[in-house]
């Protein structure tokens, strides 16, 4: 897909967005509850004796964290309903008929759809959060960088991990527990609501074979000064490698998915 086609879709995608001023509103007011009580959980939890550092946390680091990966997790807000819908309507036959790819066509719209919840909703719940709460961010402009691409990074990953999900509705007619499984994976894997440095040990020993902590935890860490600079490059090889695995395995899923339409169809 040409540059400009891929930008005209991004910007459609967002003027789509725009129209929902209502859901906005109430999109930034839910994910402030969100920090306001993880928040408080966490200053309950480090207020009880010999709990000043907690698996490499201490108080601030984990507000800090708490805020910063549901600002991540906000930005990386996209509709994860869209395949499902155009296969069960039928559109997705107008999809496969176009010159452009499906692919890159529904990651346009995902990028218009997240720039619109960066700026309605992460901006602001970052600003209040920083004026109510201890947050300390290091302003390094290398780990500023590499926050930047790691984030680009995950957020791919969870768009091609989205992408894969929805092309099963090639051929399951309902994908809606699916879905679920998969939001539930990623809340809890990613780091969404808990670290996985407090997980048991048994716990992160899975984590480390799947793709979800890549998706939240490692930019978020990065970003706050918990990842070392020296184990970064290890850590985005590690996360770039998953990057590829879900890359092959949506082209896969895609191609299988095209003929398995087209029987359904014919």
């Amino acid at each position: 897909m040409r540059p400009a086609l891929f930008f005209k879709f991004v910007s459609i995608s967002f003027q789509k967005q725009v129209a929902y001023k209502f859901d906005c509103i109430v999109g930034v007011i839910n994910g402030f509850l969100y920090v306001f009580i993880f928040t408080s959980l966490w200053k309950a939890l480090y207020a009880q004796p010999d709990t000043s550092t907690h698996n490499g946390f201490t108080l601030n680091t984990i507000i800090t964290y708490a805020v910063m990966v549901m600002a991540v997790r906000i930005s990386f807000s996209m509709d994860d309903s869209v395949i499902h819908k155009k296969v069960y309507d039928g559109s997705i036959a107008t999809e496969l008929i176009r010159p452009t790819s499906f692919f890159f066509m529904h990651l346009a719209e995902s990028v218009g759809y997240s720039l619109f919840h960066i700026m309605a909703r992460t901006v602001p719940i970052i600003v209040i959060s920083m004026l109510l709460f201890d947050v300390s961010i290091p302003l390094e402009p290398l780990r500023m960088l590499i926050f930047f691409f790691s984030a680009f990074a995950g957020y791919i990953l969870l768009f091609m991990l989205n992408f894969a999900m929805g092309l099963l509705a090639f051929w399951f007619v309902e994908i809606f527990p699916f879905m679920l499984f998969k939001y539930a994976l990623f809340t809890f894997f990613s780091g969404g609501i808990v670290p996985p440095d407090f997980f048991p040990d048994f716990l992160k020993q899975v984590v480390y074979f799947l793709p979800f902590q890549y998706m939240l935890y490692v930019p978020t860490t990065i970003l706050i000064g918990k990842a070392p600079l020296a184990d970064i490059p290890a850590i985005l090889a590690a996360q770039l490698i998953w990057v590829f695995i879900m890359g092959v395995i949506c082209i896969i899923t895609w191609n299988y998915g095209k003929k398995k339409l087209i029987i359904q169809g014919g």
